[in-house]
């Protein structure tokens, strides 16, 4: 007679062998009763569309797109579904689920960025989704124009600069880049202060742009006045917000410049040697903090040391006019009159430069005679890759 412990193994394999029954039998029903309920959202969403009622499409669209979370085709007509009845936000969501395999999804993730910057006014998340656009094709030239106009309006320099050096790599560089990047030392925008408050209503904690606001504000002319988040009225010119942002943010690299060059211009030595004290780590690759700290140098009689600093920030920026002048004092003061005549030269040639570039209206409207005359300079301070780009962009142009 079969003992207990035998009856045992024998039962549990019979219930095995049940549930492996039991699964063979009802995975492909219930497979084929998900596809057949997602046949009918399809058409009914389809329906839907074309009959342009577009709360029962954007209900059977959420239908379906939760039975299936990957199938593209359900997110689009969700999308067009919200955006017909100005869901802005369920329409930027609804973009952003498609896939990246997607053949479509470029063009999605274009509207998407439109969107978020336009009716939302969340540069941020536009940041994002412009860089996934990069990772799924570097060369689109819309997603680059997109980013460097953002980093240039939020003050962003190096992220700013290292987009547009990577774009001229591609060959995907807007126009108006080559005009930021000579530019990128003096960014002001008339436009800045409005627009940043309007994107600070989406991320009102987001510290780049609490700090591009406060700069904006500062730099303003006293005749200008804007009414802030807070409904609190403010005027050109006022210190107050970069006040506060130096309290909140002690190591960011724009509030510490800020105060650094206001400081140096006030010979407040004892203050900018805080200030230097200050700097992170990260900001080596700035060029301005070198050219502060050849400023402060030289204010301190330290020649050999000053004329370093000054050759580090232009190895970091050839545009830094700034940098070239102060250099140029320093070797004249050295007895170098042949290398002090350059740099003055080209000092005086970058000053006169930038100060045509900011007054143009647009940027983007740079025409053919501007560009060549960006690529002498270019030349001029050693800057190969810009020589390159922007002969390669006018022999284009030419055929």
């Amino acid at each position: 007679m079969p003992s207990q412990e035998a009856k045992t193994p024998d039962k549990l394999l019979q219930l095995v062998l049940v549930c492996v029954f039991v699964a063979v039998i009802l995975f492909p029903l219930a497979s084929w009763w998900n596809q057949r309920q997602a046949h009918v959202l399809r058409e009914l969403v389809s329906q839907s569309l074309k009959a342009e009622d577009w709360p029962a499409a954007e209900q059977a669209a959420r239908k379906w797109t939760r039975r299936e979370p990957e199938n593209s085709d359900a997110w689009l007509d969700l999308a067009e579904a919200c955006r017909q009845q100005n869901k802005f936000v369920e329409t930027a969501d609804a973009l952003g689920q498609i896939s990246d395999t997607d053949p479509r999804v470029l063009k999605s993730l274009a509207i998407r960025t439109d969107l978020l910057l336009s009716e939302l006014q969340n540069p941020i998340k536009a940041i994002e989704t412009c860089q996934r656009i990069l990772k799924i094709d570097p060369r689109a030239d819309r997603a680059r124009q997109r980013l460097i106009y953002i980093d240039a309006m939020m003050l962003r320099r190096l992220e700013m600069v290292k987009e547009i050096r990577q774009a001229m790599e591609l060959h995907c560089e807007p126009p108006e880049a080559y005009i930021y990047l000579l530019l990128s030392d003096s960014l002001n925008f008339g436009n800045g202060a409005p627009l940043v408050s309007s994107w600070l209503k989406s991320d009102p904690k987001n510290e780049d742009l609490q700090v591009a606001m406060a700069i904006y504000v500062a730099r303003s002319g006293s005749h200008r006045s804007m009414v802030l988040n807070d409904s609190k009225v403010i005027k050109g010119g006022d210190q107050s917000l970069i006040a506060n942002c130096l309290e909140k943010f002690p190591s960011n690299k724009e509030v510490l410049a800020f105060y650094l060059e206001k400081n140096l211009e006030q010979g407040d030595l004892e203050r900018v040697a805080e200030l230097l004290e200050a700097v992170p780590a990260d900001a080596e690759d700035d060029n301005r903090f070198w050219r502060f700290k050849g400023r402060f140098l030289a204010l301190k009689n330290q020649i050999d040391l000053a004329e370093e600093s000054y050759r580090q920030a232009l190895k970091r920026n050839p545009y830094d006019w700034l940098s070239r002048l102060g250099l140029a004092e320093i070797l004249r003061r050295k007895g170098n009159t042949s290398e002090a005549q350059e740099m003055a030269r080209l000092g005086a040639k970058g000053k006169a430069f930038s100060k045509e570039l900011m007054q143009l209206e647009n940027p983007k409207a740079i025409n053919l005679p501007l560009l060549q005359e960006i690529g002498e300079y270019a030349q001029d301070c050693g800057d190969k890759q810009v020589l390159f780009s922007i002969q390669k962009r006018l022999d284009i142009t030419t055929k």
